[in-house]
């Protein structure tokens, strides 16, 4: 199986590995460093020996494939140099993190058990979250930001560890989350909610767009 080093160090922009297979276009690595795409968040872009990444997946074994511009330009055995996108990485990790944040924020805001996540995603743009709750949730907008805005402020750390197959999450002493994803070591590099913007999806459903700064 591939050796995931985005969760030994969601930091590290470049690293070596070794080319172990080749199907079609993509190339089955050693290791690397590019997040494939799953738990909501796009796979990184980047490039492999300067030939450019243009999707990172994971197959159902756990290993994760490269398909690239120039599947080509590489043999077996070969040891490639992976450089990602970390701009692009960067504000993925803060993005990913700051739906975490905001799923403490509307336990407190709406209280715990009110409510329900009925899906979620996010891009390079923004984070989304899709609510079950019986009132408007404009009426709460100004709160939530403010109450995420002050703990990107105080800051604290984001804890990771995994329990058997399972990968955990949790800010400060917030609640625990299952997530796969790559985060921020301190919810300080969020940044602030630039923008909040709640819609109507119908059955019941609303939904929370956030920007951050």
């Amino acid at each position: 199986m591939t050796k995931k080093l985005y969760y030994e160090d969601a930091y590290l922009k470049e690293a070596k590995a070794k080319v172990l297979e080749i199907k079609e276009n993509a190339l089955l690595l050693n290791q690397t460093i590019f997040y494939p795409t799953g738990g909501g968040q796009p796979h990184d872009k980047g490039t492999i020996s300067g030939i450019t990444v243009l999707d990172v997946y994971k197959d159902e074994e756990g290993n994760v494939w490269h398909v690239v511009e120039d599947a080509s330009k590489f043999k077996v055995g070969d040891e490639v140099e992976l450089k990602i996108d970390w701009d692009y990485r960067y504000k993925l990790m803060r993005i990913h993190s700051a739906m975490h944040l905001l799923d403490h924020v509307l336990n407190e805001v709406l209280g715990k058990g009110n409510w329900r996540i009925a899906g979620s995603g996010l891009s390079y743009e923004k984070g989304r979250y899709d609510v079950e709750y019986p009132e408007n949730l404009n009426k709460y907008k100004e709160k939530m930001i403010e109450l995420f805005n002050k703990y990107v402020d105080e800051g604290g750390e984001m804890k990771i560890w995994w329990e058997g197959e399972t990968r955990l999450t949790q800010i400060r002493d917030f609640e625990i989350l299952p997530c796969g994803g790559t985060h921020v070591k301190d919810i300080k590099e969020i940044g602030h909610i630039k923008k909040l913007k709640r819609s109507s999806i119908g059955r019941g459903k609303q939904r929370l767009e956030i920007w951050i700064e």
